[in-house]
């Protein structure tokens, strides 16, 4: 066979194509994050949350957060802080941390190490979305395998990486939980490797942050149901383990949240968000169990220098007063405010994805500059926000309604599972707007990240089921018949020819052919 042919055909299969996307989204991670020129996201104040229980501290002392993105930290006593908040994300800062320390400079930390942690996962994320696709036609594998890398990796997310940001184990975790799901709800034997990658990439978006840990009861249902699904008992024993261990992480992050940090959250809810955009905020007040002299703080956000939650006692005061129990009487209680406050972020705030600086000071660009380059699906999104923010309506409840009507007459199971996937993004994604909003009042364009996270996952998974209803509709190409080559007619015997054509036959058969062929008719 020539060269030619031979590396045309190699590069037509599968998995050498599957290859070259892997290799693909390795280039595209490498050019944004570790080559010269690479990016990250600027410090808007919580990276001593993640940092400082390693006693990392930033090179500039904090002095360029909000506008400069800094790769260099130093390591000492002087920089320790331990906030007791449980996230996620300083075990994988940890694990960053020790191998430079092993390998590279002891006193400094490049945050390029941490970026390639989590590189890996999103390359580990990929490989699950190519195996994914393998069921669709060679089209189809294409076009989703660079579509996957024009949502997934774009630099409204891949930015993330090289920050100390507590939202990245989230990302990836509901990134990998969710394909994962669809392999495991797919294949007929449940393989105990995926149902376990499934466990920990779900512990991890749930023990990301408490905002996420709410909604853990989605992954929990999915192991128990994934697992009771099997035969196996042993794989019913993992789905049981994981769906022990999601609750165990759940219960973690509700009891060792310090009572200030939720106090902060509350006090920027109430005096940033309900009380200020009221016609009656002293009545507001008076509902959600504070005073009337509290009316003074309205407008106020907790990280002011001037605000009374810098005074201990009166956190303390406040945190005892005012609870989340309250906020949700308040909500049930004035549901059109409730609406107001939801529709007013989705016009305001929605539209942010990308707010953070890019570049290092050391680039010469203008403080708050973000870099273009692999950016048009997070703008095309925030256009599409911003002009029509009511779209997104449309979209879940499609999202919501169609895919469990769908599944009830759908006989493909990769189709029945994309289907059902969607339907429980669309709920994860609802529910993380639903908390950004109503939970918080400072920096929710922020806190929207997993929502729009989940509904680009949402939407990747429609053009998937999309695809495969077409491959299913194209008809499979019928092979032409070759030609045989007509072997030479036998010459008859002597025999055959005065025996005639019928005997010939018999004559021809096996003896037991012939007994039965000649046997006579017994009357009855």
């Amino acid at each position: 066979m020539p060269f030619g042919s031979t590396v045309i055909r190699f590069a037509s299969s599968r998995r050498c194509q599957e290859g070259l996307f892997l290799l693909l989204c390795a280039a595209i991670l490498a050019w944004q994050l570790f080559l010269p020129g690479f990016i990250g996201l600027a410090n808007n104040g919580d990276f001593p949350k993640v940092a400082g229980p390693l006693c990392l501290g930033s090179a500039d002392h904090g002095s360029q957060d909000f506008l400069f993105f800094q790769p260099d930290y130093l390591r000492g006593p002087s920089h320790c802080y331990d906030p007791h908040i449980p996230l996620s994300e300083i075990a994988l800062a940890w694990l960053a941390s020790s191998l430079e320390q092993a390998g590279g400079d002891p006193t400094r930390f490049d945050i390029r190490w941490l970026g390639a942690i989590h590189a890996l996962l999103f390359a580990g994320f990929y490989v699950a979305v190519l195996v994914l696709l393998r069921p669709l036609s060679a089209v189809a594998r294409i076009v989703l395998s660079l579509a996957a890398l024009w949502i997934f990796a774009d630099v409204g997310l891949v930015s993330y990486f090289n920050s100390f940001y507590s939202d990245v184990p989230a990302i990836l975790g509901g990134l990998t939980a969710a394909v994962l799901a669809v392999h495991l709800m797919t294949s007929q034997k449940i393989r105990m490797g995926l149902l376990v990658l499934f466990g920990l990439a779900s512990l991890m978006f749930v023990t990301s942050k408490g905002q996420h840990a709410i909604l853990g009861l989605v992954p929990l249902g999915a192991a128990l149901a994934i697992g009771w699904r099997s035969r196996d008992r042993y794989t019913r024993l993992a789905g049981c383990v994981i769906s022990l261990a999601l609750t165990a992480g759940m219960l973690w992050v509700f009891a060792a949240t310090p009572a200030w940090f939720a106090a902060q959250a509350k006090f920027n809810l109430i005096f940033t968000k309900i009380a200020r955009n009221s016609r009656t905020p002293l009545q507001d007040l008076r509902a959600l169990g504070l005073e009337d002299r509290d009316l003074r703080y309205v407008g106020m956000h907790a990280y002011l220098p001037d605000s009374p939650m810098q005074d201990t006692q009166w956190r303390d005061g406040f945190n005892a007063r005012s609870s989340y129990s309250q906020v949700l009487g308040f909500y049930s209680r004035h549901p059109y405010r409730t609406l107001a406050i939801l529709w007013s972020d989705l016009q305001a705030e929605a539209p942010r994805r990308r707010v953070f600086a890019n570049f290092p000071k050391s680039y010469g660009r203008p403080p708050g500059a973000q870099t273009d380059r692999l950016s048009s699906w997070s703008s095309m999104r925030s256009w599409l926000f911003a002009k029509c923010p009511a779209h997104i309506l449309l979209w879940y409840g499609l999202a919501l309604l169609a895919p469990p009507l769908l599944a009830r007459y759908e006989k493909s199971r990769f189709q029945r599972s994309l289907l059902w996937m969607i339907a429980a993004l669309s709920v994860l994604g609802a529910l993380e707007f639903g908390v950004s909003s109503l939970a918080d009042g400072v920096e929710t364009f922020r806190h929207l990240l997993m929502f729009h996270v989940f509904t680009d996952a949402a939407i990747f998974l429609a053009l998937v089921l999309v695809a495969g209803r077409l491959s299913r509709r194209q008809p499979a190409p019928t092979p032409s018949p070759s030609p045989q080559p007509q072997s030479p007619a036998p010459i008859p015997s002597p025999g055959e020819q005065t025996r005639g054509p019928y005997l010939a036959s018999l004559h021809s058969g096996s003896p037991t052919t012939m007994f039965c062929q000649l046997r006579p008719r017994i009357p009855r």
